[in-house]
């Protein structure tokens, strides 16, 4: 299996549109952008811990400053391609296609949603999906969003992560990560706290 990132934003920018759209969307949708939102909302809803709802996906998507990373593979398993070149049958960077072009064979298996103000970067949402989870998706993700940004002057990097998600807390110190306050009662769907977290550069 290969994968390959996807910038949304970059991806269906009017130059984009006009001149680099690799495939069109299903007749049930009426642009490609419509399409690539549904299967990341459905990949949120089946895996993610944030709480979105679709307007907010459609909302973030307008939003100056927003950015869109998504990860997705060419639809093949892991077992069907040999356990790719990793072990255990992680990925990392060696895994990465960047010639593979995104169509309707293609499955979106993880997404990066951001926004940045002058030289800070507030990551809203990492979601990858159920089954993808633990094979270095996140890191490769975040590894490549810090390092993008931080080409573009990007000096801070902020979060809230759940205090009961110790797979993502682990992710995030891996990168740097520091803890500097607990937000309490900060998720509306169980009144869990939060931890805010930072990466300076």
């Amino acid at each position: 299996m290969k994968i390959n990132f996807l910038d949304l934003k970059g991806f269906v920018s009017p130059h984009a549109i006009n001149n680099s759209q690799v495939f069109s969307p299903p007749p049930e949708f009426q642009t490609l952008t419509e399409y690539i939102i549904k299967e990341m909302f459905d990949l949120h809803m089946q895996s993610s811990q944030t709480v979105w709802d679709r307007k907010m996906f459609d909302d973030e998507l307008k939003r100056e400053g927003s950015g869109f990373l998504i990860c997705y593979s060419d639809g093949a398993t892991r077992e069907t391609d040999g356990g790719g070149s990793s072990p255990a049958g992680k990925f990392n960077a060696h895994d990465i296609d960047a010639s593979m072009k995104f169509d309707l064979m293609s499955r979106i298996i993880g997404f990066f949603i951001f926004y940045n103000v002058l030289d800070e970067m507030h990551i809203l949402d990492i979601t990858v999906a159920n089954e993808m989870q633990s094979k270095g998706i996140g890191s490769l993700m975040l590894d490549s969003v810090i390092k993008i940004n931080a080409g573009r002057g990007i000096k801070d990097f902020f979060l809230e992560v759940r205090t009961s998600n110790l797979k993502a807390v682990n992710l995030y110190k891996k990168f740097g990560f520091k803890i500097f306050m607990l937000r309490k009662n900060y998720y509306e769907d169980n009144g869990e706290d939060a931890l805010c977290m930072v990466k300076k550069l």
